[in-house]
C-alpha cells in the first residue's frame, strides 16, 4: 500500500498550500503611527493602544513595496496587518502587510 493516497489532502503547490499575503482572521490589524523611510523603522498602534516598533531590516514585508499592480507604500495613519514576535529588544512587529 502506498504511504500517500488520494485522500491525503492538497499536495505542495496545490490550492491550500500557498501562504496568503492578505490579512486573515488570525492577523492583527493596527495603524502606522510613526514611519521613517530613511531608516526603515516605525511603529504600529494596536487595537488596545500599545505601540509596537518595526524595522524593515528585521521584518518580513508581504505584498509589494515597489511598483506593480498590488504595490503599496507605508505611510503614517495607514491601516496595516501585522504579526509579532519576541526579540532581544522585546515584542516587535515581525510581519507587515497592507490591510484590506
Amino acid at each position: 500500500m502506498n504511504a500517500a493516497s488520494d485522500d491525503d489532502g492538497p499536495r505542495e503547490g496545490e490550492t491550500g498550500d500557498q501562504p496568503s499575503s492578505e490579512p486573515g482572521p488570525l492577523a492583527y490589524v493596527g495603524t502606522v503611527v510613526r514611519w521613517s523611510p530613511e531608516s526603515g523603522t516605525g511603529a504600529v498602534r494596536t487595537a488596545t493602544g500599545r505601540e509596537l516598533e518595526f524595522d524593515l531590516q528585521h521584518a518580513v514585508v508581504l505584498g509589494a513595496l515597489v511598483a506593480g499592480p498590488r504595490a503599496w507604500t507605508i505611510s503614517t495613519g495607514q491601516a496595516v496587518g501585522y504579526d509579532v514576535g519576541w526579540t532581544s529588544r522585546g515584542l516587535r512587529v515581525t510581519k507587515l502587510f497592507p490591510a484590506t
